[in-house]
This record gives structure tokens, sequence and C-alpha cells, in this order.
């Protein structure tokens, strides 16, 4: 995934029961775009500003993230 690139949000399964309140899921309309790549020392996986189609501005870990297909 690269920046401008559209995506969906697909959270995981055992955690969208408990933490659905806390991260209020229903705000990430899809499609969001990649704003930019997060820059982390101490971490391997790789980390995005997206901005969802709602106006919502979140920071995703590239695993919740898929490609949005129309």
């Amino acid at each position: 995934m690269k920046i401008g690139d559209l995506v969906k949000y697909v959270p995981s399964p055992s955690s969208l029961f408990k933490w659905q309140k806390f991260k209020d899921i229903s705000m990430r309309k899809d499609p969001g775009v990649i704003l930019r790549e997060i820059e982390a020392k101490g971490t391997t996986t790789r980390r995005f500003e997206v901005a969802w189609h709602g106006g919502l501005v979140t920071e995703e870990w590239i695993s919740y993230l898929d490609r949005y297909e129309v």
C-alpha cells in the first residue's frame, strides 16, 4: 500500500466486540485514502494516516487495512 491508495477498514474478529465502543468503527466509512506513512521507531509493522469518507482522520496499522475495490 502507498500514499493515495483507497482502503477499507477490516477489524480483527476477536477484537471487534471488545473494542468497538472505544474505536467507534462506524465512523470509518469506506473508502478511506492513505495520506501518509507514519514513521515509528521500534515497530516493524507499517502504519498509515487515513482520511475516511465520513471526514474522520485516523492512524491505522496495515493489518487493519485492505484495498478498496469498486
